[in-house]
């Protein structure tokens, strides 16, 4: 009984020590990238991001505003007023700017919009 408790001891011991060790390496590793200036930010979950993905994410919010803006020129909103007008008409809200949106404002703006368009097809 006691040779079990020993063995169960040790290979606990085992592997806490293995698991601090990995530990130990990936913050070491996030050291020397943090060091040559690759981790600029965090994002909202506490992730680090990388400048490469930073650009990348910027680029895909700059084509959905401008899809945004596409989308409500089709349906006759050009000026940025009227625009915001919808905009704000749709969720409830006072934005001044487009830019404002959070990814689910966005999200019920572009299906109010899909709405409306099926709704002009529909009377045509």
């Amino acid at each position: 009984m006691e040779m079990i408790l020993l063995f169960f001891c040790l290979t606990s011991v085992v592997i806490t020590s293995v698991i601090v060790a990995l530990e130990l390496r990936g913050d070491k590793t996030l050291s020397k990238q943090s060091y040559k200036g690759e981790i600029n930010t965090i994002n909202f979950h506490g992730q680090q991001i990388l400048a490469k993905d930073k650009n990348t994410n910027e680029q895909l919010r700059n084509r959905v505003f401008e899809t945004l803006d596409r989308q409500l020129n089709q349906l006759g909103y050009v000026a940025k007023e009227p625009q915001l007008q919808f905009i704000n008409r749709t969720l409830n809200s006072e934005h001044t700017e487009l830019e404002e949106l959070t990814p689910n404002e966005l999200q019920t703006a572009f299906t109010a919009i899909l709405r409306a368009r099926e709704s002009n097809e529909i009377a045509a």
